[in-house]
């Protein structure tokens, strides 16, 4: 059994990561679950949330506003609508991005613009 998991992040932009990790915790759309060498097959549809893999010691942490994930052979792959590393914006960015939200009238679009500004604002908090 392999000691390793393969991690692929897509967007329809691009590919948010994609290499090894020694685990993973996936925002699953009842709640947060764990992946780790050996997992059963799974396919699960993921919320808006953080992706956190461990490696090398570290953790690195990946927002994502939903999507689908598969799980198979110790490869772990994530579909989802958009997301941001922690290298792809800063805290204050997020900080705008949930102003702009707030300032909306009341829809299903505020709700998910509110959920990705606050999902990039974790994304910068230990």
């Amino acid at each position: 059994m392999s000691k390793e998991l393969t991690l692929t992040v897509i967007s329809p932009d691009k590919i948010l990561y994609q290499g090894k990790a020694e685990s993973v915790i996936l925002p699953g759309s009842v709640g947060y679950f764990g992946i780790l060498p050996g997992h059963a097959t799974l396919v699960s549809q993921l919320d808006f949330g953080l992706i956190k893999l461990h490696t090398a010691g570290k953790e690195f942490r990946i927002a994502i506003d939903g999507g689908f994930c598969e799980v198979r052979n110790d490869q772990i792959r994530v579909l989802t609508e958009g997301g941001d590393s922690e290298d792809d914006l800063t805290h204050d960015h997020a900080i705008e991005l949930l102003q702009e939200a707030e300032s909306l009238p009341i829809s299903k679009e505020k709700e998910n613009l509110l959920k990705k500004a606050k999902v990039r604002i974790l994304l910068h908090e230990r």
